[in-house]
């Protein structure tokens, strides 16, 4: 619909059009449903790269258009679902949602290395496959992984 009713309009145009319709469908509710098959990833990646195309007015085919979203300043959706996930950790584990943190989230007491921070978590073991990859699994993992000054910030803006 996109492509068909602004063929001809200016780039700014265009990506006002992606940004505000087309990749809000792609990032709703990425937080929790944040698919981890190669294949699904690659589905979800190939419509920003047809958008970034198309914005740039370029569909030739030796065009890069990993030049293109650079240009365009258009993280991955990966990347943006993966800071979606970190964001709803940091307000969960500051008392931001109304959710008892507590059930879900269990401090980590081994604070022995040299990169570990206040909050971390203890990841639960996890054997399936579909407990592995849903959000507190995978959150936690990439959560305590941020550098101690990340993590321990008193803002997202950090």
């Amino acid at each position: 619909m996109i492509r068909r009713n602004l063929w001809n309009c200016p780039k700014d145009v265009k990506v006002t059009a992606y940004t505000a319709i087309a990749r809000p469908k792609s990032e709703y509710a990425c937080a929790t449903w944040d698919p981890h098959f190669k294949k699904d990833v690659a589905s979800l990646e190939r419509v920003q790269r047809k958008a970034a195309s198309f914005c740039a007015n370029n569909y030739h085919p030796t065009a890069s258009v990993t030049e293109m979203l650079y240009d365009l300043g258009w993280p991955s959706l990966e990347l943006r679902s993966s800071m979606t996930r970190l964001t709803l950790l940091y307000k969960m584990s500051r008392g931001q949602i109304d959710i008892d943190v507590n059930t879900y989230l269990h401090p980590h007491t081994e604070l022995r290395t040299r990169g570990s921070h206040n909050y971390r978590y203890r990841q639960d073991k996890a054997t399936k496959d579909t407990y592995f990859y849903s959000f507190f699994p995978r959150t936690i993992r990439l959560w305590n992984s941020l550098p101690a000054k990340i993590a321990e910030s008193n803002s997202l803006t950090t």
